[in-house]
């Protein structure tokens, strides 16, 4: 692989990943949020 399609393809990845890293960090915040939710619905 050469270095220009490096230059492309280094990047791609970099922010493939930051997405899924990004999503499952919302996920996991998302189900605590809900789940506090809950538990604050079930105490009213």
């Amino acid at each position: 692989m050469d270095k220009y399609a490096m230059i492309s393809f280094v990047p791609s990845v970099a922010i493939v990943a930051a997405m899924l890293v990004g999503t499952y960090v919302a996920i996991k915040y998302l189900k605590k949020e809900i789940a506090k939710d809950a538990a604050a619905a079930e105490g009213k």
